[in-house]
């Protein structure tokens, strides 16, 4: 069986339609899952083991006639059996149905009602899948997702975190931006981590450095010449740095959503309360600020949060 899924967003989005994948993989033996993912959140595929082929495909962007034309062909060429759609929009509704995909599963809204053959209604929880499954004939509980980090970056990470003499655990830190692009001001993060240096002489912060934190990591090693620093060169890298370490402290983003993956204790900084990312429990404290800018979360509740946890 064949079976395609069209997932807009994030990487946050990708992880939490792992389990659904998963689910549809371990339901039918011999299915070729594919996926349709927005370019900047594909290479997240790297880390399943259950899918087949990622096409990129920019959902948000105005795409031309030739892209929606090559995408078109790709569909119908690997000649699926069923589609699951997060996307309600005309353009793609009428790709779907001029794939000939025999089934066609979506959320009621938008185009849908022109193109699918199976309408659901829009869940109260956006990230619960079930009936997207139960449409397939699948009946089982979604799981927390899993993550599969190729043996490649595993050894990589072990090269790095040898050559940063990084013998145990440590506190790793991912100073990045929030999701409506704001950053947690460097001054209110030398006040956190120079707190953790004092409480934990033996334990090392690692910084995570990504071209979203590069900047931000370059001010905080001016102040705190003992920071490490680790760059991951990819999403598998960064997931092995995340589960080698005691605790993630971290910026709402990815690496919160891959460190609830890998079950490692997290301390997300937000501007408004977070919805929990799939697999979160209670490994995951958050952080928010009461007035909706993040740089209002003062380091003192930030760290009143840490050492009660």
């Amino acid at each position: 069986m064949r079976v395609l899924a069209l997932v807009p967003g994030g990487i946050e989005r990708q992880l939490e339609f792992f389990p659904v994948l998963r689910e549809i993989k371990e339901a039918f033996n011999t299915a070729d899952i594919a996926v349709v993912a927005d370019p900047e959140a594909k290479d997240i595929y790297q880390l399943s083991k259950v899918v087949s082929e990622v096409v990129p495909y920019s959902f948000q962007a105005s795409n031309s006639p030739a892209d929606w034309a090559n995408l078109l062909g790709i569909v119908r060429d690997r000649e699926f059996e069923a589609v699951i759609t997060l996307t309600d929009s005309w353009s793609l509704g009428l790709l779907l149905w001029l794939s000939g995909i025999p089934t066609r599963i979506g959320y009621q809204g938008g185009s849908n009602g022109w193109f699918l053959t199976t309408l659901l209604p829009q869940p109260t929880d956006p990230a619960n899948y079930t009936a997207l499954l139960k449409a397939l004939k699948v009946d089982a509980p979604l799981a927390p997702p899993s993550l599969n980090v190729p043996q490649a970056d595993l050894k990589a990470i072990d090269d790095l975190r040898r050559g940063a003499k990084l013998q145990g655990g440590y506190v790793a830190v991912y100073p990045g931006h929030a999701p409506g692009g704001e950053a947690y001001p460097t001054d209110q993060w030398v006040a956190i981590l120079k707190d953790f240096q004092q409480r934990q002489p033996d334990l090392p912060l690692v910084a995570l450095q990504t071209p979203d934190t590069a900047a931000n990591i370059a001010a905080l090693r001016s102040a705190l010449p003992t920071l490490t620093v680790l760059e991951p060169e990819t999403l598998g890298q960064m997931a092995a740095l995340i589960a080698g370490a005691n605790l993630l402290v971290a910026v709402q983003g990815y690496p919160v959503a891959l460190a609830a993956a890998l079950e490692v204790y997290t301390v997300a900084l937000s501007a408004a309360p977070m919805p929990a990312p799939a697999g979160a429990g209670e490994r995951l404290v958050n952080v928010a600020a009461s007035t909706g800018k993040l740089a209002d979360l003062t380091p003192a509740s930030v760290l009143t949060t840490i050492w009660k946890s």
